[in-house]
């Protein structure tokens, strides 16, 4: 049961998070959507950067270790490095607040991310950049700055999944009767991504 309840928090203290970034979020909204009292947070967790290192380790150690599978699950850097971006995207999806909460530090230039956070962050960067290497070694892709491809991944995916509402509202919009609609899902989207991407940093394209 206490597990169960040190859960629960960890998801509400999500939405609140992706919602309000860390400075805004209030652990007395937290534990009253959560259903359970102020010291209840305090039980599981020492204050609230423990609670937001909890929440954003969690994520990242889970997407770091995805990324890492389907990586290493395959053989050939195209389509380690098209696997990449399209298991990003899935995890993005599956991972609700996780984009948003993401974005926000990002905004704040990581200035509440603890250590831990990072160290998982780099791990994703670690398969990019071992991904590329291979690819230059086999002749496949030209010579580029890793941190470079990993932007280009990272901040169109976590662009889409954090303005969702809004895209709806602008394709709504759109007038005319057109067999391609400008709103592909994240599926489709990191497909498309993936296909722009490598297109880019192949060596023949050069």
């Amino acid at each position: 049961m206490r597990e169960n309840k040190k859960e629960l928090i960890l998801d509400i203290a999500a939405k609140h998070f992706s919602r309000h970034g860390f400075d805004a979020t209030s652990l007395e909204e937290v534990a009253s959507d959560a259903g359970v009292t102020k010291p209840a947070i305090y039980y599981h967790f020492k204050d609230k950067s423990a609670l937001y290192e909890s929440v954003l380790l969690g994520r990242l150690r889970r997407l770091a270790e995805t990324l890492e599978r389907a990586v290493e699950a395959i053989e050939g850097p195209r389509e380690k490095l098209r696997l990449y971006i399209e298991m990003f995207g899935a995890f993005l999806e599956r991972n609700d607040c996780f984009a948003a909460i993401l974005l926000h530090e990002f905004a704040d230039n990581g200035e509440h991310m603890p250590d831990a956070a990072v160290r998982e962050l780099a791990r994703t960067l670690g398969i990019v950049t071992t991904v590329l290497n291979e690819g230059v070694e086999a002749g496949v892709f030209s010579v580029e700055n890793p941190m470079v491809v990993q932007m280009m991944i990272v901040s169109p995916l976590i662009t889409h999944q954090t303005t969702r509402s809004l895209r709806g509202r602008v394709t709504a919009n759109i007038r005319g009767d057109f067999r391609h609609r400008p709103e592909p899902n994240i599926e489709d989207f990191s497909k498309i991504l993936a296909r722009n991407i490598l297109k880019t940093i192949a060596r023949e394209s050069r």
